[in-house]
C-alpha cells in the first residue's frame, strides 16, 4: 500500500483491479458498469499528482498481484483493457476541468434578472 494515497484512492484501484480481473475471466460486463464512477473518484480524489505511478500502471500492477496467473496468460488482453482506463481517465479528467463558461456564456436565469423591471 502506498503510504502517500488515502484510503479513498485505494479502494477505487483495489476495485478496479478486482473488475479487470473479473474481466479478463469472463465477459468484462461489471467494468465498464463501475469504471466511470471509479474512475472520476481516482480525478476527484486527485490521485495524478499524490502517485508516482499513473492509474493505468497502478491497476496493471495490482492486477498482476491479484489474479496472476490469469494476468500472465492474457497480457495482451490486460494491456487493452487498462489503456482503455487510461484513455477514459483522459477523458473525464478533460471534463472535469472544462469550466462553464468554456461552452456557452451564462444566460439570466428567470426574464425578471434580464430585464430592468
Amino acid at each position: 500500500m502506498n503510504q502517500e494515497l488515502n484510503p479513498q484512492i485505494e479502494q477505487a484501484l483495489d476495485e478496479l483491479a478486482e473488475l479487470v480481473c473479473q474481466s479478463l475471466e469472463s465477459d468484462g460486463e461489471m467494468l465498464v458498469e463501475r469504471q466511470d464512477g471509479l474512475l472520476k473518484t481516482l480525478v476527484m480524489s486527485g490521485h495524478t499528482w499524490k502517485s508516482e505511478r499513473t492509474v493505468v500502471e497502478e491497476v496493471e500492477r495490482r492486477v498482476k498481484d491479484r489474479c496472476g496467473e490469469q494476468a500472465m496468460h492474457r497480457g495482451g488482453a490486460l494491456t487493452a483493457l487498462t489503456a482503455r482506463l487510461g484513455n477514459k481517465l483522459q477523458s473525464i479528467q478533460r471534463w472535469e476541468s472544462k469550466s462553464p463558461s468554456d461552452d456557452h456564456p451564462s444566460k439570466p436565469a428567470n426574464i425578471s434578472s434580464a430585464t430592468d423591471a
